[in-house]
This record gives structure tokens, sequence and C-alpha cells, in this order.
């Protein structure tokens, strides 16, 4: 049985190392999208460069992988802590792509996508609050970094299993890292900010 759990956390590892905005890109525009913009190969970069139409499927297909993995986990053995397992493997292979070098995206549509559906109070309050900030700051960055803080926050504070708030930190410092560069671009106030009327 733990040859089996394994295999399928790992399958989620795959699945989660396809990327939509590399392979979109590519078929669109004969692009890679990690040698554009940021050099990153998710939703933001992609509308920068391309659009909201793009950005959206980006988004979407993103966030679809953190969904189907869990699910995988959970439904074929009837556990949650499976699921949640299964999710993060596909948000590190999103991240840590192994059909691309190991270089991939920073990992909050697919963790959105998971959260949503592993832990729906705290994503929706998560996801409510960094829409909130990033209209107000104008900032992707800001309230991602943020959302996932008050997403973890809340397992805490709601009283969530020791495993949930494990997963939950493991996300968020996995997350934090993969954003160091907006952090400092942040503090010197040099992060880009979007257009609303755009």
């Amino acid at each position: 049985m733990f040859i089996l759990k394994l295999a399928v956390i790992v399958i989620s590892y795959l699945i989660g190392s396809i990327s939509p905005a590399i392979m979109i890109c590519k078929a669109k525009y004969g692009v890679d999208i990690r040698t554009l913009g940021s050099g990153n190969a998710g939703t933001t970069n992609v509308l920068r460069n391309y659009g909201k139409k793009l950005a959206g499927i980006t988004l979407f297909l993103d966030a679809i992988k953190g969904i189907v993995c869990y699910f995988a986990g959970y439904l074929v053995f009837d556990s949650y802590e499976i699921g949640l397992a299964c999710g993060l493997a596909a948000v590190i292979g999103h991240i840590f792509p192994i059909y691309y070098g190991f270089k991939g995206g920073k990992g909050v549509a697919t963790t959105m996508g998971l959260c949503v559906v592993a832990v729906p109070k705290a994503a929706a309050v998560a996801v409510i609050a960094a829409l909130i900030i990033m209209a107000v700051s104008r900032r992707i960055s800001l309230g991602s970094l943020l959302g996932i803080v008050i997403f973890t926050v809340y397992t805490v504070v709601m009283g969530y299993s020791p495993f949930v708030i494990i997963w939950a930190l493991i996300i968020t410092v996995i997350i934090w890292i993969k954003h160091r560069g907006n952090i400092k671009r942040l503090l010197s106030g040099t992060e880009p900010k979007f257009s609303l009327k755009k």
C-alpha cells in the first residue's frame, strides 16, 4: 500500500510538471515564455506578455492540476491526508517541472486550485484578502504573498489538524522562497504595478 501511495504522489508531481504557460505560448507564438519578462512560467508573466485571454487559460489549467491531483489521492485512498500530499506534489511539480529543466512557475495558481477544494473556507478568506490587496496595491505578487500567509494563519486560528497546518506552512515557505525576487523589489519599491484599466 505504501508503494501505491508513493506512486500516486509521484504521478501527481509529473502532472504538476506539465506547464500550460510554456506549452500554450510555444504553440501559439513559438516562444518559451521563460525567455520573456520575469522569466517565470506562470499566469502573471503570460498576462504581461500576451494578454488576458492566454493568462486566463493558463490560470485555469494550472489550478486544475492542483484540483485533479488532490482528488486523485483523496478518492483512490479515501484519505484527506494523501489528497493533500498529492496536491503538494503537484505544486512542487509546477515550480520544479522535470520536463523543463526544473524551471517552472511560482506555484500560486496550482496552490489556489488545490486549496479551494481541499480547505475551501480558508481558501475563500485568503482569495478575497489577496484580491483586495492586489486591487489596493496594484501588485499581484503582494496579494499572492500575503494571501498564502492569511490562508495559513486561518488554519492555525480555526484549529485545523497539525497535518493541515504543517502542510500549509510548507506551501507558504515554498511560495515565499520562489517570490524572493519580488520581495526584494517590493522592499525597494521597484516591483511593477498592474493597471486596473487594462
